[in-house]
């Protein structure tokens, strides 16, 4: 089969590798859409350490199952399906509370031992795969993985009806943060960027107040539209010290913080613990989020979440450096990519 191969830093080749072969409780799935994700691009860049070349990146798939191991039950060859990436122990308390994306020794399919999305062919546990609607296609399953834990962070701590959410950050995260705020019953949201351009998409995707962090004051801009009280909720999802920062300015006092971005090492700590104690915040971190990908699924099957219009372009997976190369554009940035693994 062919595969995108991570061979060296800065370096993807596509090679001819052997078709995976499953055990008893895997499937084989043909991949017909993976999506471009940024994290790959800081692997394969050595901006982000995680995992050494060579190695078959990619943890956004959806796919048709090809084959199904001798034990395999609940699913069968032809289906099409998506592949929720964390695969835990089994055994550890957090596992068998149905977290495994928090077991200590939770591994992704798309990091080393586990080959991904960037093939023709991945393979996956039984229990990985959640089927797509008949309505959604292969190219919006193939980016649910980059929504999940943004939509999955807002339903964990919930969206009160007419709350005025803050977004830092308009890339695939902001805009999950955007629409499940809407989708969840939110009465205005606020979406803070660097340039123009990057929010007009936000605008496009629900954003009511459009904020140029360049050019405007993020606090005075967010006191005045919410009649001096601050955000209910803020949603921090660019992953900077400076929007961290500015998130525990413009949330209201009790309200609530969500961390997902995230910041460098010496940008981490941009925010006062007194801040927290003395204005009664409630601050958490999101992570990915197994419970959320069927409901979700069931949102953009209702129209209630816009996947499609977030897949910038789409490219035969032998053109998967040039997807790389545009996402290094600060400007004009795609939203989502997805790749082909059977187009010429």
């Amino acid at each position: 089969m062919k595969a995108a191969v991570w061979t060296d830093y800065h370096k993807v080749e596509l090679q001819e590798v052997p078709v995976p072969e499953i055990s008893s409780n895997e499937v084989l799935v043909k991949v017909h859409s993976a999506g471009v994700c940024a994290t790959d691009l800081e692997v394969i860049t050595g901006r982000f350490s995680y995992g050494k070349p060579p190695h078959i990146l990619g943890h956004e798939i959806a796919g048709e199952i090809a084959a199904v191991g001798a034990t395999v039950k609940t699913r069968k060859v032809g289906e099409r399906v998506v592949i929720e990436t964390s695969i835990g122990c089994g055994t550890c308390r957090e596992c068998k509370n149905g977290n495994r994306h928090l077991c200590s020794r939770m591994e992704e399919i798309g990091t080393a031992p586990h080959q991904g999305g960037y093939a023709q062919y991945v393979k996956a546990p039984e229990d990985n795969l959640i089927l797509i609607p008949d309505n959604v296609s292969y190219d919006e399953a193939g980016i649910v993985e980059s929504v999940v834990c943004p939509v999955g962070g807002l339903m964990r701590l919930g969206v009160h009806f007419g709350e005025t959410v803050l977004v830092y950050g308009v890339g695939p995260a902001g805009i999950a943060f955007i629409q499940g705020a809407k989708a969840m019953g939110a009465g205005k949201v606020i979406a803070v960027a660097r340039n123009d351009e990057r929010l007009r998409r936000a605008k496009k995707f629900g954003a009511d107040l459009l904020i140029n962090s360049k050019k405007e004051d993020v606090k005075e801009k967010v006191m005045e539209f919410t009649g001096g009280k601050g955000a209910d909720l803020v949603c921090e999802a660019a992953g900077s010290g400076a929007t961290t920062k500015s998130a525990f300015e413009c949330v209201k006092r009790a309200g609530r913080i969500m961390l997902y971005g995230i910041p460098n090492e010496d940008q981490a700590n941009e925010f006062s613990s007194l801040d927290i104690i003395m204005n009664q915040l409630e601050v958490y971190g999101v992570l990915g989020n197994p419970h959320v990908w069927e409901p979700l699924l069931a949102l953009v099957s209702s129209g209630r979440i816009n996947l499609k219009d977030m897949v910038d372009d789409t490219l035969p997976l032998s053109e998967i450096n040039k997807a790389f190369e545009r996402m290094e554009d600060s400007v004009k940035k795609p939203i989502k990519i997805v790749v082909h693994p059977w187009e010429e």
